[in-house]
């Protein structure tokens, strides 16, 4: 910091969470401000609980504040659960302090208020910039600044105004008389008037509770109410009791409860349940202190004017059921001390004679950066009450009673602990080192793209695969193997291999098809069919790993041997585009989602080389026994369905071999570890070296079948691979059947290549999307997609793509 940075000087208005945090950057920073707080103790007892998450926790820890608190807080939240009305446990995650610190670093901390408060204030170096017993009741714009008038008559000068002071603030009340009489309609008229209220809510510290469960979160969800009652260190528990007012109050007619409110309040709800052994009557009658508060939502459109500025709740108050204000008010804090960096960066003299436009600037900055982020915090926070107070009964109804139960721990975690993939992160303070899984965008080489131009592609993304099915289902119709007896070529075969007549014809079309020098004269089939054949292996594979993948759990993607299945009853043609279809709503795109069990991993090379690449071989050997043929053919009907059989068979049997001759407690903690697998890249080498099995077989495949084509002449690759009629065309007048089942395999592979090849240059787009990889990497990657069409064939090209990417989720944490 230049030493110009010393004529600046910022009034801040307000000595809570969001007042000290920003007089503790401010000082980091060397940046001269006072603090004026209206109580007469730097940390009041007022209030209740305060919950921190990683985005604020992380900028805590810059401030040098966090490992108090951790030490402080212990790990008193271990249990997450949402209960029913009645106090019945639907959900529940276990270890969410350990979860969360291996997701993003920091862990979700309640604690009083008042000991945040203290904690920093204690921070602090130069505590006489902290002045209390100063209510101020007055902001005058002067030449040069700002006065501050306070109760005693004191005043203070300085260069800009932060108003931190809450919900009641008196800097936003002065900045809009200053904004009405110095430019009329700045601020929107009424805006106070049309700040809303839909709930009232009982909060509070408690004490002892009799058969509380210790270190445990709970929501529990009402009718027309919602509780989050959570435990504290010192056998603390924090509670809120929300319950929706009658109607809606707004502005001025927002009522203030009294302690006589606050008993009533108490009697109504005396025996509501918060678990199955406790009521909020008995937590209530342990408690430390206590409040009945009605809950203001809301975001302002104009934060500032002039030289005065709001933020934390004077500017955005959310329903505290999202555990979201104060960290936001922190977020903000820091927001603005990264706008004067930034300004002071931008100057030869740094922040001194700070001009009206240059705060404005900052001022502008701040808003801007915060305001979306902000909006989000408070439509989130409203939309977590109106589902847990079952406000729409069906929607409630399906997020509770069959989206939660089904959800994996991950997601359960995403949506108690929102908006934490994007958090400020304070400018010009070194970033402690924690090991996380999923990385910040701060982390991240490059910005992650959002909004409209994310969604436009996405949508032209799922209607050229959709375009593709509707293609696939004129090429792939069965009015051209109608004589066959049979409605494809696989059921034929199938058919044929069990003895059922009426596919004499299709059989004898398949031998000549797939023929062997003694069968049949023309290579071109066998060709084309050891081609494809032989390009299989990627999409068997992929699809059997994608149903192992820890973020696929519970989704349809997790049943490989419904899409392996599909690929020969209904064709991979079909099969290919509606699983990358599938993986555009249930994708495994954060890192913790990326894990493959280790023994999964293990047995992919050996049980493909049993169940589809020796299968494959014998299919494709010379034989003049065409019955033994036809079985084989029939065999190898069942092979992707039977590799994703004896995936699961070796993997079940390899863990059982690892964990023989455990005792029981050994088995216990072994189980228990292997909760924090998803949190780990043990399996990435395993799954590195299946994808170059995959593509070291299928490229060599592909570079051998064009070399056969090249050095034969009559092989064209247009002969071999397209020549191929109008898919649209009614009739295509192709008289005899091994030429229509020719077609009809030609397009299959045409339309599986066409959809792996949209979804291999989505993936590469999905990872620029989510800021995994630069723009100059996207553009190379999905270059190396189109040119590896040519130069080792569509299989070696997925199986390539996947070793890269792999790579890239996994070295996204810090470790």
């Amino acid at each position: 910091m230049s030493s110009s940075s010393s004529k600046i000087r910022i009034i801040i208005a307000g000595g809570g969470i969001a007042g000290l945090a920003l007089a503790n950057m401010l000082e980091k920073l060397d940046i001269k401000y006072v603090l004026l707080e209206t109580y007469k103790d730097a940390a009041p007892s007022v209030g209740a609980s305060i919950g921190l998450l990683p985005n604020g926790l992380r900028i805590l820890d810059q401030l040098g504040c966090y490992e108090a608190l951790r030490a402080l807080a212990g790990d008193s939240l271990m249990t997450g659960h949402i209960r029913q009305a009645d106090g019945k446990s639907i959900s529940v995650v276990k270890d969410m302090t350990t979860l969360l610190e291996k997701r993003h670093g920091y862990p979700l901390l309640f604690v009083d208020r008042q000991w945040l408060l203290q904690i920093l204030y204690d921070n602090l170096q130069n505590k006489k910039r902290v002045l209390l017993n100063k209510r101020i009741v007055r902001v005058d714009h002067v030449d040069g600044g700002v006065d501050v008038i306070t109760k005693d008559g004191e005043k203070f000068s300085g260069t800009l105004v932060v108003g931190a002071d809450g919900i009641n603030s008196v800097v936003r009340s002065e900045m809009w008389r200053i904004g009405n009489k110095l430019q009329p309609g700045y601020f929107p008229a009424g805006e106070e008037d049309r700040m809303p209220c839909y709930y009232k809510c009982s909060s509070g510290i408690a004490q002892n509770v009799p058969n509380w469960e210790p270190r445990s979160y709970n929501i529990v969800l009402g009718k027309k109410m919602s509780q989050l009652v959570v435990s504290g260190p010192g056998n603390r528990v924090y509670w809120f009791l929300f319950v929706r007012l009658p109607e809606a109050k707004y502005g001025k007619d927002i009522p203030k409860y009294s302690k006589e409110d606050e008993v009533q309040f108490v009697k109504e709800h005396v025996n509501l349940p918060i678990t199955e052994k406790v009521t909020f009557g008995q937590v209530f009658s342990k408690r430390l202190s206590s409040t009945l508060t009605p809950i203001n939502e809301v975001a302002y459109k104009k934060w500032f004017f002039k030289k005065i500025i709001t933020f934390g709740d004077a500017a955005h108050k959310p329903n505290p059921i999202g555990c979201q204000g104060g960290n936001a008010a922190i977020e903000s804090a820091a927001e603005f001390v990264n706008a004067l960096i930034e300004k002071r960066d931008s100057r030869s003299s740094g922040l001194k004679n700070l001009s009206d436009s240059d705060i404005e600037e900052i001022f502008t900055h701040t808003q801007n950066s915060r305001n979306e982020q902000a909006r989000q915090m408070i439509a989130f926070a409203r939309r977590l009450q109106w589902l847990t107070a079952y406000e729409n009964p069906i929607a409630s109804a399906f997020v509770f009673n069959i989206s939660v139960p089904l959800s994996l721990d991950e997601t359960n975690l995403g949506r108690i602990i929102a908006s934490q993939l994007d958090p400020v992160t304070l400018q010009g303070l070194p970033i402690p080192r924690r090991t996380r899984t999923l990385p910040a965008a701060i982390d991240l080489p490059v910005r992650p793209v959002k909004g409209t131009k994310s969604r436009l592609v996405r949508v032209a993304y799922m209607g050229g695969l959709g375009a593709l099915l509707w293609v696939g289902s004129k090429a792939l119709r069965v009015p051209p193997l109608k004589a066959t007896g049979g409605w494809g070529a696989v059921r034929a075969v199938n058919r044929a291999w069990f003895g059922q007549p009426g596919v004499d014809r299709l059989v004898n079309a398949l031998v000549t098809l797939f023929s062997h020098p003694i069968l049949g004269q023309d290579p071109a089939p066998r060709l084309q069919a050891v081609y494809f054949l032989s390009q299989l292996v990627s999409p068997i594979l992929i699809y059997t790993i994608e149903g192992y993948r820890a973020g696929n759990r519970k989704t349809t993607l997790s049943l490989p041997s419904v899409f392996l299945a599909g690929m020969q009853i209904l064709t991979i043609g079909r099969a290919a585009p509606v699983h990358a279809l599938l993986t555009t709503f249930q994708n495994y795109e954060l890192p913790t989602g990326r894990h493959v069990r280790p023994e999964v991993a293990k047995v992919l090379i050996p049980g493909l080389t049993l169940a589809y690449a020796v299968p494959t071989i014998l299919l494709m050997a010379p034989t003049t026994n065409a019955t033994a043929w036809q079985n084989i053919a029939a065999f190898w009907q069942i092979t992707p369905p039977l590799f994703s059989l004896l995936t699961s068979v070796f993997s079940t049997g390899l863990r059982w071999w690892k964990r023989r001759g455990l005792t029981e407690k050994e088995r216990e903690r072994r189980d228990e570890r292997s909760r924090y697998d998803a949190y780990s890249t043990r399996d990435v080498p395993e799954l590195q070296t299946v994808y170059t099995y995959a593509f070291a077989t299928q490229a060599t495949a592909h570079v051998a079948t064009i070399a056969y084509s090249y050095f034969n002449p009559g092989l064209s690759l247009n002969r071999v691979f397209l020549n191929l009629p109008n898919p649209l065309q009614a009739n295509w007048n192709i008289p005899d059947t091994a030429s229509r089942v020719a077609i009809f395999f030609k397009y299959d592979m045409v339309l599986a290549f066409s959809a792996i090849v949209a979804s291999n240059l989505y993936t590469v787009w999905d990872m620029r999307r989510l800021g995994y990889i630069r723009t100059r990497d996207a553009l190379k990657a999905g270059a190396g997609v189109i040119f590896g069409q040519a130069a080792v064939g569509t299989g070696a090209t997925w199986a390539g793509l996947w070793y890269w990417r792999e790579g890239i989720l996994a070295g996204l944490g810090r470790y």
